[in-house]
């Protein structure tokens, strides 16, 4: 029996997770978009989940993210719960969405670690070769000059979530990629070149 997973606030990780039969569940459409981007919102706002970078794939995700909480699989529970429920009543999809036992949460011990790992997840459609530049990926992926930014508030689909009612999910929710720890004290601008230069070396 493997030994419990350690939790503890403050940590960041690189966390990923892969479709049932690396089936393309995810694949790029701006609904698709719009289904994963709220649930992101949602499930990263309800557990004061820090951001750092993201990409979706077609048929798996990469978050770079901080628990500052210390309750990174209650996150991971609601986000994956809500895209699984989202999609599969768009697809009328009805076995499992997510392949089990491929869930990983990599913990990220020092901010270069967490620098190289988000410009891994920003190199990742380019490094598949699925797009000659990042910027071209039709699907979810942050980008360098997303960290530090404006919130972004990422409105609620139509399709699928209730709309009223008191299961209803907010209309709005504010998204934000911040700064990792470590990188705090620097200028945004000088920690955006830096992502930016590791991404080109990938």
């Amino acid at each position: 029996m493997s030994a419990p997973r350690r939790v503890l606030p403050g940590v960041s990780y690189l966390v990923t997770r892969r479709c049932s039969e690396r089936r393309c569940f995810l694949r790029p459409h701006p609904a698709v978009n719009a289904l994963i981007l709220y649930c992101l919102a949602v499930a990263a706002a309800r557990h004061s989940i820090a951001l750092h970078a993201y990409v979706v794939l077609s048929n798996h995700y990469h978050f770079i993210l901080t628990d500052t909480r210390g309750v990174l699989p209650l996150f991971q529970h609601d986000f994956d719960l809500l895209v699984a429920r989202a999609l599969n009543a768009r697809y009328a999809h009805f076995e499992a969405f997510w392949a089990s036992g491929t869930y990983s949460a990599v913990e990220l011990s020092d901010p270069d670690a967490v620098l190289e790992k988000i410009a891994y997840v920003l190199a990742n459609p380019v490094a598949a070769g699925l797009v000659a530049r990042g910027a071209l990926w039709p699907g979810l992926i942050s980008r360098a000059g997303d960290l530090g930014a404006a919130p972004r508030m990422v409105s609620r689909p139509a399709e699928f979530f209730q709309q009223q009612g008191p299961r209803a999910l907010p209309a709005q929710v504010a998204l934000a990629l911040v700064v990792p720890p470590g990188f705090e004290a620097q200028p945004v601008e000088m920690v955006r070149a830096q992502v930016a230069a590791r991404v080109a070396e990938h």
